[in-house]
């Protein structure tokens, strides 16, 4: 981290010297400093003009992710300041100026892991090892990021605050070498995308179709979850975007793709095909409902629920759209769920649609990205494939 912070400094000073002044170190450390990002990055990052220095290309995709990172760790300090749950002991200048990039790669490990033997089978050290390196930057902080004993260790507020910052530092800095790998035409970085029901069947996996087509080398991770855990994975840079039904809020960017629909489904040959059932008609049947608290449960409350409560009738509650369909093909139950979900077994004649949409189910579908977010050539072409993918537009 030092050596990024003198980049930065030279890039914003147009001398190395001015730079080592700035960061406090002599002028040989700084040159031994830029000689290893040098030597890390594979490329000449800065060159002479006339009494200075300016960046090359390559410079620049590392000068720009750089600053990033750091700003991250700058942006506890504004917490502070702000008034946040950080402690006011926290020194958060001491961790931006001290932190190491094994330290911050130790606390964002705990927080995704939630314990050090997570965090060290995660990272491929020993639980010693990385318990060590967190600890360290606990100290550097000068406030309590852990708590508990033993087996039983959790983050604090403090803690939490600076995993996330700590994580979303590190996303800067692990998409250098994959721009300076794009910038010699080598597509071979890693996009992750969290994904919602309605687009998990169809519309993404032709799109992730078409980006390895185009990339062959490109990694592609896909993250099924809910809501919720998807959206701390983008807001802690874990995953590069969220893909599905639009919930606004959070300070999240929603770009729309198309607006899908709910119908009630049911397995080839159930007595209610070719009917108009009313919601006492409905009523009648097994139900397979979303998790309380889904948009999907919220339009089943409002159509069948209160009479299916009244009727003194149960019913089969799954966020498992694989569970879901094995219940539907077996039985006469129903449920609620988009064309876009099942086009498989529609084509195969294993389920079918009752009616047309339930009114009052749109859901706006589109991608979520955070607001600060600044995707590689890789991730900015998937983008793109996935629009040309989506059936229309919102």
């Amino acid at each position: 981290m030092r050596h990024i912070r003198l980049f930065e400094a030279a890039l914003a000073h147009g001398s190395l010297s001015r730079a080592a002044g700035a960061v406090h170190i002599s002028q040989p450390a700084a040159s031994q400093a830029l000689a290893k990002l040098r030597q890390i990055y594979g490329a000449d990052l800065m060159v002479r003009q006339g009494n200075g220095i300016v960046p090359t290309e390559q410079g620049m995709i590392v000068g720009r992710r750089c600053s990033r990172a750091l700003d991250q760790l700058r942006g506890i300090a504004g917490l502070v300041a702000a008034g946040s749950r950080l402690s006011r002991g926290l020194a958060a200048d001491r961790v931006e100026i001290h932190a190491t990039i094994p330290q911050l790669r130790a606390i964002a490990a705990f927080a995704e892991a939630g314990s050090f033997a997570g965090a060290a089978q995660a990272l491929g050290q020993t639980e010693a090892a990385v318990q060590r390196a967190a600890r360290e930057l606990e100290r550097i902080g000068g406030a309590a990021f852990f708590a508990g004993v033993h087996r039983a260790v959790t983050l604090t507020s403090d803690g939490q605050a600076v995993a996330a910052r700590a994580s979303l530092a590190l996303s800067e800095l692990d998409r250098i070498g994959e721009e300076l790998r794009e910038l010699a035409g080598h597509y071979d970085g890693r996009l992750v995308i969290g994904t919602l029901p309605l687009v998990r069947t169809s519309v993404l996996p032709a799109a992730v179709v078409a980006l390895m087509a185009r990339h062959p080398q490109a990694r592609v991770e896909i993250v099924d979850g809910a809501f919720e855990h998807l959206a701390h994975g983008l807001a802690t840079g874990r995953l590069d975007m969220v893909v599905g039904a639009l919930r606004a809020g959070g300070g999240a960017v929603e770009e729309p793709l198309f607006t899908d629909r709910l119908s009630v489904v049911a397995r080839a040959g159930h007595p209610l095909v070719g009917t108009a059932p009313t919601p006492e008609i409905l009523a009648r049947y097994p139900w397979v409902v979303s998790r309380r608290g889904t948009p999907n449960r919220a339009v089943f409350d409002g159509l069948v629920g209160p009479v299916l409560q009244n009727a003194g009738r149960g019913f089969v509650e799954t966020g498992s759209l694989v569970a879901l369909r094995g219940i539907l093909r077996r039985t006469d139950a129903l449920a609620l769920l988009s064309r876009l979900q099942i086009e498989t077994e529609i084509e195969a004649g294993m389920l079918t649609v009752l009616g047309p949409p339930v009114p009052g189910s749109e859901r706006v579908i589109g991608i979520t990205t955070r607001p600060d977010w600044v995707p590689t050539a890789l991730q900015r072409d998937f983008l793109s494939i996935l629009r040309a993918a989506a059936p229309g537009t919102a």
